[in-house]
């Protein structure tokens, strides 16, 4: 039986409250405790002018194990709204996710609310936000670290290519920054079947063979393959001491060196309101401090949604709305003799003589999600091509 532990709204504002206290006054550190609740509704969604680039993330709580987890909630009715016009902008679900078409994007300084409807009927509504002025990056570039990440399991680093970028901060307003990266590189396999062999779109076990002596057998794609890869910290900026000035040599990203794949990353940069940032902000402060994701989450997490059936619910996240640009770098990482970071295997097929069920099998599909792809757009596949590539260096910004 799974523990449940329930916390009021009271409670969650002075946990909050102490919280702050703790992290800006000079007497010595105690970690904060906090009392959690089992399936509380988690709404993160962002409406961007980026095309393709709004979508919406809706998970319940739950602790089990001695771990606090979120599970995605499939099924749910989700719609952007824009206060002003009306127009209602459906989201379709895919790999536990919610999308926008790729051509939908919002203007800057257009208004837009979202409505999450669960499959049992309770709808959660955002406040309104409006999409600020898009701020342009000037220059996009890469530097490989040796040690770019301490890993406290390993006791060790681990290594990848950190990503930086220049800017002009307009002088005329504050601006809060948010960075994604989303990163293309192309598949060395489809399938990995550990203890096991891909036959009839499945891996089929073989741990009770007592002839086998392969621990995992991989599988070429059938066609060429993308694999898609996103950013798995926060980034955030505020110009708090740079309004009016040029930033230069921003760290944005961080990019594991996990293949000797050639990699094209484009990097999100997402302009923000205040609160939105004392959100992003809250997260980071988290997982910097709590050892990851899957550290507890306290009361400073409740967002702007509201259940409209029983406005005392509580709801964890929030609704974004973001003015985004896209600068796109490729790195050349099949020049790096460095070892990798991570658990990377080898390629590995069956070859005659294995003891494994026949026919011999070499190819798996490439299948279509958010994290794999074999539909790579013209502009995209010209960096993999070697069209755009300058002589003598190893990354590229985006106009190839």
């Amino acid at each position: 039986m799974f523990l449940k532990r329930r916390w009021a709204l009271s409670q969650a504002v002075l946990a909050l409250t102490g919280l702050f206290v703790l992290l800006n006054s000079c007497v010595e550190a105690v970690p904060p405790e906090f009392d959690f609740e089992d399936d509380l509704i988690i709404i993160d969604a962002l409406a961007s002018t980026a095309a393709g680039t709004s979508y919406a993330k809706v998970q319940q709580t739950s602790y089990e194990f001695g771990l606090y987890r979120s599970k995605d909630i499939s099924g749910c009715t989700v719609t952007l709204i824009n206060e002003d016009t009306q127009e209602r902008e459906q989201l379709f679900e895919s790999e536990g996710s919610y999308i926008v078409d790729p051509s939908f994007r919002v203007q800057s300084g257009s208004k837009w609310y979202i409505e999450v409807q669960l499959p049992n009927g309770q709808t959660f509504r955002s406040t309104t936000e409006t999409a600020p002025e898009e701020v342009s990056i000037t220059n996009i570039k890469e530097n490989f670290n040796p040690e770019m990440l301490y890993d406290e399991g390993t006791e060790s680093y681990t290594s990848g290519h950190e990503i930086r970028i220049n800017f002009d901060d307009p002088e005329s307003q504050r601006n809060f920054f948010f960075y994604q990266y989303r990163a293309y590189e192309q598949e060395v396999y489809c399938m990995l079947c550990e203890y096991g062999v891909y036959r009839n779109g499945e891996c089929l076990s073989q741990i009770n063979n007592p002839a086998l002596t392969k621990e995992y057998y991989t599988y070429l794609c059938d066609v060429p393959c993308w694999k898609i890869s996103y950013n798995q910290d926060i980034n955030i900026f505020s110009d708090e001491f740079t309004n009016g000035k040029s930033v230069e040599n921003l760290l944005v990203a961080k990019v594991p060196f996990t293949s000797k794949q050639d990699i094209l990353v484009e990097v999100l940069q997402l302009n923000i309101s205040q609160d939105a940032y004392k959100h992003y902000r809250t997260i980071k402060d988290l997982v910097d401090n709590n050892s990851g994701f899957n550290a507890p989450l306290p009361a400073a997490l409740i967002g702007n949604f509201t259940d409209l059936s029983n406005p005392e619910q509580i709801a964890l996240g929030r609704f974004t709305a973001a003015a985004a640009v896209t600068e796109t770098i490729f790195i050349r990482r099949s020049l790096r003799d460095e070892p990798l970071s991570g658990d990377f295997k080898s390629p590995q097929p069956e070859i005659l003589g294995d003891p494994v069920p026949q026919p011999l099998t070499y190819i798996a599909p490439c299948i279509e999600s958010i994290y794999r792809t074999s539909d790579l757009d013209a502009i995209r596949l010209r960096y993999f091509k070697g069209t755009a590539i300058l002589e003598g260096s190893t990354n590229l910004t985006n106009t190839p």
